[in-house]
């Protein structure tokens, strides 16, 4: 006797994926890393959302910077490129439960709060990951190193992990810890 399971397959994400111009250092580099979640997100769909979190800087996850912002906001649009459905939190913000860093002399950016992902931002957005990234500065100043992962919104397991470095001369303007 065989007996067979119906599992239904996650819905085909279409790609519109855009090349990105040589000479645009940033981009290049954080386009790559949405690219490498990508290829280990293969058992999620179109119907899954994501929102992507500030980037914050590993000394303090409650600091970001222009780096850490844009980094989060390119990484954001390469998912949507690749189909995946982004929310963007920074139209949602009352209804999100996030912290702003804007009010605690910090720099300003959409930072996660872990204990209300599974219960309320999960759930009620039909968001199935987030997506987080953290940043340091080598110790000589050369290199930032950066660490970007899907969570899994559900039981906070990781989905997919990529790392990589940043030749600070590239993005030194970015790094600077006031906002302008």
């Amino acid at each position: 006797m065989n007996l067979t399971a119906c599992q239904t397959a996650p819905e085909p994400r279409t790609s519109k994926l855009i090349d990105v111009e040589d000479g645009d250092y940033l981009i290049t580099k954080t386009y790559s890393a949405a690219d490498k979640l990508v290829e280990q997100l293969d058992k999620l769909g179109a119907e899954d959302g994501f929102i992507v979190s500030s980037f914050v800087d590993i000394n303090s996850l409650d600091q970001s910077s222009s780096f850490g912002r844009i980094s989060a906001e390119q990484v954001a649009s390469r998912l949507a490129q690749h189909g995946f459905k982004i929310l963007d939190v920074k139209l949602r913000k009352e209804d999100i439960l996030i912290q702003s860093a804007e009010g605690s002399n910090g720099n300003p950016g959409e930072f996660l709060l872990s204990r209300d992902l599974k219960e309320g931002i999960g759930p009620q957005h039909d968001v199935s990951a987030v997506v987080v990234g953290m940043y340091t500065t080598s110790r000589y100043g050369r290199n930032t190193h950066v660490s970007v992962r899907a969570i899994k919104v559900e039981d906070g397991s990781i989905l997919a992990a990529h790392d990589f470095s940043l030749d600070n001369r590239e993005i030194q303007a970015l790094l600077r810890l006031a906002s302008r």
